[in-house]
C-alpha cells in the first residue's frame, strides 16, 4: 500500500513522528498503531540469528528491545567496588544511569570524573539515583554489572544501540527510558538542578533545561517568543500552547516513539534565545508574542505565524496549515553569511 500523493499532511507526519533522517527506514507498528520497533531496515538486509539460531522470520514481530523494562534486562545483582554484591530489589524507586564506558579512553575518563561529582552530590542530597556500569572497577563509587553477565550486557548495549563510548542512559523506577543523551545532561548539569530529567510536553527555551539540548537540532520545535511582553501575558501563551503540546507528547508516549514535535514558550532573554531572534530575523522583543515553527532538519526551515492572538486553537492552526505545506518556507540566517555581505 501506499499513500495517495494529495495527501500532503499524512506524507508530512510520518517522518516528523518517527524522526526520520535516512532512508530507506522501515518502522514497525503493531495494530494498535504502537511502535513496535523504530528501525527494523538493519534486520532486513542482513541475515540476522539470534542466540537460539533463529532466522530472522522466526523471531516476528521483532519487539525492539529498548521498549520492555530495561530493569529486567539488567539481572538480579550488582557489584560495588569491594566486590559485595547488591540486590535488584535494594534499587526499588530510584531512577538509574546505565553507564558505557571504556576507562582505557580518555574521553570516557574525563566523563566519570564529572559523572561521580554529580553522582556524589545527588547521593549527598538523598536523591533516589544509582548508576549501574558496564565495566567492573575497584575504585568505581557505584554498582556494575557482574564481569560473567555477558548476554545482559549485549542486550543492553544492542538495545541502546551503542556505537560510541562515553554513553549513559537513564531509565525511571518502573524501568522505562527517561533519556538516551545522559552524557550531554550531565556536561550540562553538573550540579543536578534538573534531576530526574524526565521529558515534559512545555519547556522554557530561556532556562533550556538539559535533557532537551541536542533535541532542537534533530525534531521539528513550535516557539512563541514572549519574552517582552508581562507576566500576564507569559502566562496566557503557557496556557495556549499546552494542550497541544500534551496532545503531542501523550500522543508519542503512547505509540512508543520519540516525539514528533517540541514545545518551548522563550519568556526570557537568554544567548540562545537572542540567536534564534535573530536568524529568524524576528527583530526586538516587544509586547506582542511571536510564533515560529522551526524544521532545522529540512535545511535550517522556518515558517512565521501571522497573527497576534495566541490561543489554543491558533497554534493549532498554524501547525496544521505547516503540515499541510500552507505556511510560507524561509531559511534559518547564518550570523557568518550576513556579516561576508554586509562587507561586500
Amino acid at each position: 500500500l501506499a499513500v495517495p500523493p494529495p495527501r500532503r499532511a499524512t506524507q508530512k507526519k510520518p517522518p516528523r513522528r518517527f524522526q526520520v533522517r535516512q532512508i530507506p527506514m522501515l518502522v514497525l507498528l503493531d495494530d494498535q498503531g504502537k511502535t513496535v520497533h523504530r528501525d527494523i531496515t538493519p534486520a532486513v538486509t542482513h541475515i540476522v540469528e539470534d542466540s537460539d539460531g533463529d532466522s530472522f522470520a522466526d523471531q516476528f514481530p521483532w519487539l525492539e528491545k529498548r521498549h520492555t523494562n530495561i530493569k529486567q534486562m539488567l539481572g538480579e545483582t550488582f557489584l560495588k567496588g569491594d566486590m559485595s554484591e547488591v540486590a535488584i530489589n535494594e534499587l526499588e524507586g530510584k531512577y538509574i544511569g546505565i553507564l558505557f564506558s571504556a576507562t582505557w579512553h580518555w574521553q570516557c575518563r574525563r566523563f566519570t570524573q564529572m559523572l561521580e561529582y554529580l553522582y556524589e552530590k545527588l547521593k549527598g542530597e538523598g536523591k533516589q539515583f544509582e548508576i549501574i556500569d558496564m565495566d567492573y572497577s575497584s575504585d568505581m563509587p557505584w554498582l556494575a554489572l557482574p564481569q560473567k553477565a555477558y548476554e545482559a550486557k549485549q542486550q543492553l548495549g544492542e538495545a541502546f544501540r551503542v556505537e560510541n563510548c562515553p554513553m549513559l542512559v537513564i531509565i525511571d523506577p518502573e524501568g522505562s527510558v527517561v533519556t538516551t543523551e545522559g552524557v550531554e545532561i550531565v556536561s550540562k548539569d553538573m550540579e543536578g538542578e534538573c534531576f530526574p530529567w524526565t521529558p515534559k510536553p512545555l519547556y522554557d527555551l530561556s532556562t533550556l533545561e538539559p535533557e532537551i539540548l541536542g533535541e532542537m537540532n534533530d525534531t521539528v520545535t513550535c516557539v512563541c517568543l514572549c519574552e517582552g511582553c508581562d507576566d500576564a501575558t507569559k502566562e496566557a501563551v503557557a496556557e495556549a500552547m499546552m494542550p497541544v503540546a500534551e496532545e503531542a507528547f501523550n500522543a508519542a508516549k503512547a505509540s512508543g516513539c520519540e516525539a514528533g514535535m517540541l514545545f518551548f514558550t522563550a519568556t526570557e532573554t537568554s544567548d540562545v534565545v537572542y540567536q534564534l531572534r535573530m536568524s529568524c530575523e524576528l527583530g526586538e522583543p516587544t509586547g506582542v508574542p511571536q510564533l515560529v515553527i522551526l524544521d532545522i532538519p529540512d535545511s535550517g526551515a522556518y515558517y512565521v505565524f501571522d497573527g497576534e492572538n495566541i490561543s489554543t486553537e491558533n497554534v493549532s492552526a498554524f501547525i496544521e496549515d505547516y503540515d499541510e505545506e500552507r505556511l510560507e518556507r524561509r531559511e534559518l540566517q547564518d550570523d557568518e553569511e550576513e556579516g561576508e555581505g554586509d562587507g561586500q
